[in-house]
């Protein structure tokens, strides 16, 4: 079953954050792209650690060359009644960051009424373990 296949029925189910374990992040990136043009019409932007945030053409979302950055930038990102993707690549080394996982979690809550999805591209499942205090 292709990315595109499993992808865009969450995407459609307001699953606002997605963790994509994959070691080909550029095809996976691209089997996004591609469904985004051809049947569901998102607008997709990504952020790497080298890159920084990469926007579609006219977006005017300033430069995140930062993780907390890219996060904060979803919200200028969204359109009225649009489906945007933030694909973060290689995100899960940032996760052990109490503030990052704060700020993803504040976007992913907002992100169910905005239709702004988070997409984390990563080679393993990397996620914090919560803990539980007594």
């Amino acid at each position: 079953m292709s990315l595109a296949t499993q992808l865009a029925p969450y995407v459609r189910a307001a699953f606002s954050g997605l963790y994509v374990e994959t070691f080909e992040p550029e095809e996976a990136l691209r089997e996004i792209r591609e469904l985004s043009a051809t049947e569901e019409h998102w607008t997709v932007a990504t952020w790497d650690i080298d890159r920084g945030m990469v926007v579609p053409a006219g977006s005017s979302v300033p430069a995140a060359s930062d993780p907390l950055t890219a996060l904060r930038s979803l919200p200028d990102l969204a359109t009225p009644d649009g489906t945007t993707l933030l694909v973060l690549k290689n995100f899960h080394r940032f996760l052990g960051s109490a503030e990052i996982v704060q700020t993803l979690q504040h976007q992913l809550d907002a992100g169910k009424a905005r239709r702004t999805f988070v997409v984390i591209l990563a080679p393993s499942v990397s996620l914090p373990p919560q803990r539980r205090t007594p």
